[in-house]
């Protein structure tokens, strides 16, 4: 062959192939930086994400389909005009669309997650450049109900608060059993089971609602404990959020007021306290320690809230006696003290699954001062939380065995199949029976005649210990004028069920944990020990004042004559009174009815509130 033209030949081809490759590698640079073609990744497919929720498997939390608007500015003819139009039909300024749309760019957000109306509005204008694309938006169908437990996720479908943060990588399917197919656009998340029971979330929730409305206290939270296995059955608290318009509160009022916040405690500490003097001291229990209405003791002067005279240790816990406590952990070791606090959990947290829980606060014996015991055994110089008292008192139900509280019941593959349950975890017994169920005899005196009398129940037997903690400030000293009230219930007393922390934050000044907190106590254990299938048992009451009208009925539509009845029978005849009429009611004082607004045989009328005032 001649060898020119064979040259040639080498050239020719050569010259081909370097063109095609050139051309090959045009194109696959213009592909990877094409819009039109899409390579899902983990890091970028949509997030299906799980559901939360309660324990019957009712939904609290749930992702839906909706339609984004984004736009292709490069596309857009007229971008003021454009913008002009959409402007009223997304809620966006007009400035501000226009300039999203005037960008150099070939994607930009104008409108996440609009509902279906106006998505389909913004497709029928049919304008080039603007585009829907389906992403998934989180609903709450209970609004506010269980919000600060549940928290919310943001626009980006990332959890921001509450379990949607605590569980954000199993929600979202980063981490759990979710079963997504391979070649899937999306990922699916797990789904959460709470402990939650919506009748006692929403009956605690309506009723610290009602009290911190009715008292003008600045929040209030309440929970709700199983006894047993140390469930939360509520987690309460107002101020209420709605997740489904989060961006409309502030960070105060989203903040899990039962869980991050620690308090003060007061006298409902004096319960532990009366503990550890019967595992040291068991003898105290035949002493007799007298109250003349204030102590001195390492050079302060501790008031009590009467003369209560002498007392025994049931007595000092039945009126709250400061004086009397005080001297009856005179022969208490500090470290006798310190261990029984311990071994309850405070200063430390309880391990609950919700963020931000606080460890409360309690010092080292090594930083007591000569005061420090003293003001333990009535609830000062300690922070608790709402969490770490509840689960104290309900291990004192639960005959001394302490309960590690929570709320999680399981996570859920995508079919609804437990993949993980949460198994009741105890820490072990932190009192003996005995004294478990001497503590509880102590508190029964409380509600029949002490401070609580308002905490008694129609047709349980319920205990309990009253708190009134004037506020301590971050650098030491207490706020004038500001006090913590609380109440921590127990019912039934013969097969403790429940344990209910009420909790109001700076109530009137005037305003006891037995005024103020006792009754909400009562409200929510009367509404849900009979959802939970607790058998009502006969309450003996005192017998009616002679002449007491037998039957207590309302004839006509007109208000009753409760005059000369007795709590129980008063609060019987209420509840006989509320299957028929909308009426609310409040029980003021105690003995017998003297007094009742409004006057018996007025009209009832819609929502009437009965008051009875009571006197020995």
């Amino acid at each position: 062959m001649n060898l020119s033209i064979f040259t040639r030949r080498v050239v020719f081809t050569g010259v081909l192939v370097f063109g095609a490759a050139l051309f090959l590698a045009y194109r696959l640079l213009t592909l990877h930086f094409s819009d039109s073609i899409y390579v899902p990744s983990d890091a970028d497919r949509e997030v299906h994400r799980g559901a939360i929720l309660d324990r019957e498997g009712g939904l609290l939390a749930v992702s839906v389909e909706r339609r984004s608007l984004f736009a292709n500015p490069s596309e857009i003819p007229d971008p003021d005009a454009v913008a002009g139009a959409l402007a009223p039909l997304i809620g966006v300024p007009r400035s501000t669309l226009a300039e999203r749309m005037k960008r150099e760019k070939r994607f930009v957000w104008l409108r996440r997650k609009l509902d279906d109306d106006t998505a389909d509005r913004v497709s029928a204008m049919r304008v080039k450049g603007l585009y829907l694309r389906a992403e998934r938006h989180r609903v709450y169908p209970h609004g506010t109900l269980a919000s600060n437990i549940i928290g919310f996720a943001g626009l980006d479908n990332k959890g921001l608060e509450g379990i949607e943060y605590k569980y954000d990588d199993v929600l979202s399917g980063a981490r759990g059993p979710a079963r997504t197919p391979p070649d899937a656009d999306y990922i699916e998340g797990a789904s959460v089971r709470l402990t939650i029971d919506r009748v006692a979330q929403y009956t605690a929730e309506r009723e610290i609602e009602r009290a911190v409305r009715e008292t003008g206290a600045r929040q209030g939270a309440a929970v709700v404990m199983e006894v047993k296995t140390g469930r939360l059955l509520a987690v309460a608290k107002y101020p209420l959020v709605d997740p489904n318009s989060y961006w409309e509160h502030s960070p105060e009022d989203m903040k899990n007021f039962a869980v991050v916040d620690s308090f003060e405690p007061g006298s409902t500490l004096k319960v532990i306290a009366a503990a550890a003097l019967l595992e040291a001291h068991p003898d105290v229990l035949r002493q007799k320690f007298r109250c003349e209405g204030k102590i001195e003791v390492a050079d302060a002067t501790i008031k009590c809230t009467a003369v209560h005279g002498d007392l025994t240790l049931d007595e000092i816990i039945k009126h709250s006696c400061n004086a009397g406590m005080i001297q009856a952990v005179r022969r208490l070791k500090r470290e006798e003290l310190y261990s029984m606090l311990r071994r309850f959990g405070f200063g430390r947290e309880t391990g609950v699954e919700m963020p931000g829980e606080s460890a409360g606060l309690l010092r080292g014996v090594g930083e007591w001062s000569g005061l420090s015991r003293y003001s333990l055994s009535i609830g000062q110089e300690i922070s608790v939380t709402s969490i770490q008292m509840a689960a104290a008192f309900g291990a004192i139900a639960n005959g001394g065995v302490y309960m590690a509280p929570s709320i999680i019941e399981s996570i859920e593959a995508d079919d609804g199949s437990a993949a993980r349950r949460f198994s009741p975890k105890s820490r072990g017994r932190v009192i003996r029976k005995d004294i478990a169920a001497r503590l509880l005899d102590m508190m029964k005196g409380v509600v029949e005649g002490g401070t609580a009398t308002r905490a008694r129940l129609a047709y349980y037997e319920a205990v309990g210990k009253t708190g009134t903690a004037q506020k301590s400030m971050p650098r030491g000293g207490y706020h004038p004028g500001k006090y913590m009230a609380s109440f921590v219930g127990i019912a039934p007393l013969d097969d403790p069920d429940v344990c209910i922390l009420v909790l109001l934050d700076e109530p009137p000044e005037s305003a006891s944990g037995g005024a103020v907190a006792a009754p909400v106590f009562a409200r929510i254990a009367e509404r849900i020990l009979p959802c939970r299938g607790v058998s009502k048992r006969h309450v003996n009451a005192p017998a009616p004042l002679k002449g007491a009208p037998r039957e207590v009925v309302a004839r006509r539509g007109q208000t009753p004559d409760f005059r000369g009845l007795r709590l129980g029978e008063a609060v019987r005849a209420l509840a006989g009174l509320r299957r028929d009429f909308p009426i609310e009611y409040s029980l003021v004082g105690r003995g017998v009815v003297r007094r009742q607004s409004p006057e018996p045989g007025s009209p009832l009328g819609h929502r009437r509130k009965i008051i009875l005032y009571f006197e020995e």
